[in-house]
Parts: C-alpha cells; structure tokens; sequence
C-alpha cells in the first residue's frame, strides 16, 4: 500500500494530538483515532487547540487565524487534515 503525503500528514496530526492531553484520552476511555470525535469526547481543550494551531502554521508554512479553528474544521483527526493540511492550503 503506498503512502500519501495526506496519509503522512494524517498520522503527524494523530501522533500530535495523542501527545497533547493523555490524561483527558484517559478519562474519555479513548486513544485517538482518525475519526475520534475530539469535541465530544472532550480530548481537545484550549491550549490544544493552541498547540494544534502552530503545528499546522508550522506544518503548512502559512499562517491560520484562530477564528479559522471553527469546532467543525477540527472535530476529528481526519477533519483537520482534510480541512487544514498543506493540500488545503494549496488550493486556498
């Protein structure tokens, strides 16, 4: 099977967000997965979304205005690759 850069970039944002709030994966009884819903099981919280926002800055190589972070464009792992990844910003 061959990898996709959107794969790659999939699994950085997995591997990101599994580092970020252990213990809230914890009490949500949940690992991270790429349609985790993140808002629901209450994974993601303020400074994730903090350190979402400049690992995607980073990432992309552009700048992304935290009121571009709207509860559905991270809801889950996949969305946010889908939706914030360096393919996204291509065609912005």
């Amino acid at each position: 099977m061959t990898t996709t850069h959107d794969d790659q970039f999939l699994e950085s944002v997995l591997t990101l967000l599994r580092g970020l709030n252990p213990s809230a994966q914890a009490l949500a009884g949940t690992t991270i997965e790429p349609d985790t819903d993140l808002i629901h099981t209450g994974i993601i919280d303020s400074l994730s979304i903090m350190a979402l926002l400049v690992f995607l800055e980073e990432e992309t190589g552009t700048r992304v205005p935290l009121e571009d972070l709207l509860l559905d464009s991270i809801r889950t792992p996949r969305t946010i690759a889908a939706v914030h990844g360096p393919r996204a910003v291509e065609t912005v």
